[in-house]
């Protein structure tokens, strides 16, 4: 029975990556927060993951270690996992961050160096990314190396607006006849009476048509949030909650994608 439901898995596997026409990649932006959101995280101050979405949010209050998980469809060779790790000191926040996703058929690995500062008002932040990718049997595997910047305004007391972009300096894969994904987005987040946080981004990625993400966290009880989220190309919808102490903090959600099925993603993150 075990072998049958491997094969049928194996199956299932083929038949979602003969319908993308597209290459298959990881998710760029991590934790389960900003799933949960529709990934509208361009904007969202303290951002544990902004390693990976916009650096000008590191989080500058806390010494901090994660680890997040996304179970792609509910496919174990289309997993991302990832952990993190920043350091606020009076020169800035420094942040390093690791990702890997696929199996054996196809895996990403992505190692992220990133520093943040701000003067004022204004936040700022850059990340160096090294990116391989391998393709399984004889197919090959490359790497590349990435910049990525990103900024941040608090413009109000409750509104925010960041942007971000990804692999300014256009760099490709040696080896494979592959670049790397280069994307721009700008995005905001809105405070209400601390009770709900509103955020909207527009992200381009020149492959890819324009996409739409928009997200609502709703303060529940003390220390329990809600969320909700909406994406547009593709076309997803989310849910999720996050409940946190003052020495750490747990989210969950899951993703639905239009055709390929339901994603679920949990983080955890520890708070020195």
């Amino acid at each position: 029975m075990i072998r049958i439901r491997h094969v049928l898995n194996k199956f299932s596997l083929g038949i979602i990556l003969g319908l993308i026409s597209i290459p298959v990649y990881g998710q760029l932006s991590m934790g389960a927060r900003g799933l949960g959101m529709g990934q509208a995280n361009l904007a969202l101050p303290q951002y544990d993951w902004a390693l990976f979405s916009n650096p000008a949010l590191l989080n500058n209050e806390d010494i901090s270690v994660g680890f997040y998980g996304l179970r792609n469809y509910g496919f174990a060779e289309l997993t991302d996992m990832s952990a993190i790790a920043s350091v606020p000191t009076r020169l800035g926040v420094t942040s390093v961050g690791f990702h890997r996703y696929g199996a054996n058929l196809f895996n990403e690995t992505r190692l992220r160096l990133g520093y943040k500062n701000d003067w004022r008002m204004l936040h700022f932040g850059i990340v160096g990314n090294y990116s391989h990718i391998s393709f399984g049997g004889d197919y090959g595997s490359g790497g590349a190396i990435g910049i990525d910047v990103g900024v941040a305004a608090k413009v109000s007391n409750n509104l925010w607006v960041g942007a971000k972009t990804v692999n300014i300096n256009r760099s490709s894969y040696r080896g494979i006849n592959e670049d790397l994904p280069r994307e721009t987005g700008i995005g905001f987040s809105y405070e209400l009476n601390e009770l709900a946080l509103f955020a909207f981004d527009v992200v381009k990625d020149v492959n890819f048509p324009v996409a739409y993400r928009s997200g609502i966290e709703i303060k529940v009880i003390e220390n329990l949030k809600g969320r909700v989220g909406i994406t547009t190309e593709p076309l997803t919808y989310s849910l999720g909650f996050g409940y946190g102490r003052e020495q750490w903090d747990v989210n969950f959600a899951v993703q639905k994608h239009e055709l390929l099925g339901f994603s679920p993603g949990l983080d955890f993150m520890i708070y020195f």
